[in-house]
């Protein structure tokens, strides 16, 4: 619950910080000290702002080393100046806890805890049922009848899952090719689902519901909590998934698994055909 509310309340801050920096520096009001705290707080703001917006980015580099690197910049520079030129010293602290608040961003909101995963390669996939968006149920023992690719992802309010989706929508004629089809699989409520499924929606790309996080815990890819603050008011749930990919083939047995340990990192669409290829399912 704690970084429910924290990825919230982090950008709600940044967000007053860098308007009250760009204020006082448009007035000229220590130019320099108010450029250092905007450049502790700016950059992660821009950064989801832009994710958020064009939804083109499917995975980040693990550490945003370019948003440390210029929010340590501008403690640097706030610190030059309140020390020899006698600016406020508190702007230091607030490009310090601001930079604070993005290490914690990076190194700890953004991580997931795996230990509780029940898949393990060479095995078959644990049971669990779904909900197609029609509402019928279906279990995967019946979406096992071929070589499937399962991606679990959070929903549309995740960016990043939703840039995931057209990604591999795209590039879905090689998967195709591959023997694979694919099914993403959300806990999202259903008419988010079928928006999705309407948008980008081929033959042999299927979209389903998984009612209550079941299949998540069956997996042990379930997340508590995992949904930020406030999204409860569009219909989301406070419990999600972990993003998850599971590759299985025509008996249901898990090929190959992508249980990332950092929302923002996944895999590129490459990867799964590689995958098929070493298994032979795909052709050389």
């Amino acid at each position: 619950m704690l970084k429910s509310i924290f990825i919230v309340a982090y950008l709600t801050v940044a967000t007053v910080v860098s308007i009250n920096s760009i204020q006082h520096i448009i007035s000229g009001n220590e130019f320099y000290s108010y450029l250092g705290v905007l450049f502790t707080s700016a950059p992660i703001v821009l950064f989801v702002m832009r994710i958020m917006i064009l939804k083109d980015k499917a995975r980040t580099s693990n550490n945003l080393n370019i948003v440390l690197l210029l929010a340590v910049f501008g403690v640097g520079l706030t610190l030059f100046n309140g020390v020899l030129k006698g600016d406020d010293i508190e702007l230091l602290y607030i490009a310090t806890g601001m930079t604070a608040l993005f290490l914690l961003y990076d190194h700890w909101y953004s991580k997931l805890d795996r230990s509780s995963s029940k898949l393990a390669v060479g095995e078959a996939l644990p049971p669990f049922e779904l909900r197609t968006t029609d509402g019928e149920a279906v279990t995967s023992e019946r979406l096992s009848s071929g070589a499937k690719i399962f991606v679990f992802y959070r929903g549309n309010w995740c960016p990043l899952c939703v840039a995931q989706v057209k990604e591999m929508v795209a590039g879905y004629a090689g998967i195709k090719e591959a023997g694979a089809t694919v099914a993403f699989i959300s806990p999202q409520p259903q008419k988010y689902s079928r928006s999705l499924a309407k948008k980008f929606g081929v033959e042999g790309i299927e979209f389903y519901q998984d009612e209550g996080n079941a299949a998540a815990r069956a997996l042990g890819i379930f997340s508590a909590y995992g949904t930020p603050m406030g999204m409860q008011a569009m219909g989301y749930d406070s419990d999600t998934v972990m993003p998850t990919v599971i590759i299985t083939d025509r008996e249901g047995k898990v090929l190959w698994t992508h249980e990332t340990d950092n929302y923002r990192v996944r895999p590129e669409p490459e990867t799964y055909i590689e995958v098929l290829k070493e298994h032979g399912i795909a052709p050389v």
